[in-house]
């Protein structure tokens, strides 16, 4: 990835998420934060081209000019065949953990890439997929838990990198897709702009 010829270039990410922030930051990037007015919505059951829809039309929620690069990502939860998004109440936070606890469950983000290039306007996307397998937890670690913010932001209603992947035995994939960004992914995804 060239660094240079991408700081040329004005990075948007299409995202009021944190972490992904953080991670932009990290790779030495500059960019500016737009953070896109659309309600996500999903199936119960896992569709792809549903998070797929999602994460481009984030892309396209943010205003757009010439000379810039939209990053748009949407990551959910799925276990047993069922999509676990955010969490809308502590209930719902329980349920979640009740379910990952002593399961493997999938982690799978889209990433979004929009940019002009010879005049023709270009939408990209991959999706990454993580598996991860939670420990049993107990109903106190649950009880908890659910009493912080932390659950209530994130799809599956947890977060592997605030609490020291506490419940996490192990994981396939990228960590990085599991915090909401598949770091990999996008600087790939960079370098063939």
């Amino acid at each position: 990835m060239d660094i240079a010829a991408l700081r040329r270039k004005q990075i948007v990410l299409a995202s009021g998420s944190p972490r992904r922030k953080i991670l932009l930051k990290n790779l030495g990037l500059r960019f500016k934060i737009c953070v896109p007015k659309i309600r996500e919505q999903f199936g119960e059951k896992f569709r792809k081209k549903e998070l797929v829809k999602t994460a481009l039309a984030k892309a396209d929620a943010v205003p757009f000019a010439p000379e810039q690069i939209i990053i748009a990502c949407d990551t959910i939860v799925v276990c047993r065949r069922k999509v676990l998004g955010k969490p809308r109440n502590p209930r719902q936070a329980r349920a979640f953990l009740q379910m990952l606890s002593g399961r493997k469950h999938i982690v799978y983000s889209c990433l979004a890439l929009k940019y002009q290039k010879h005049g023709k306007i270009f939408r990209k996307t991959r999706v990454a997929a993580t598996s991860v397998y939670f420990r049993k937890i107990s109903a106190a670690e649950i009880a908890a838990y659910i009493k912080t913010p932390t659950p209530y932001d994130k799809a599956g209603g947890y977060g592997i990198q605030e609490t020291q992947g506490l419940f996490v035995q192990k994981i396939q994939g990228c960590y990085y897709n599991v915090v909401g960004l598949p770091v990999t992914d996008l600087i790939d995804m960079l370098g063939q702009i």
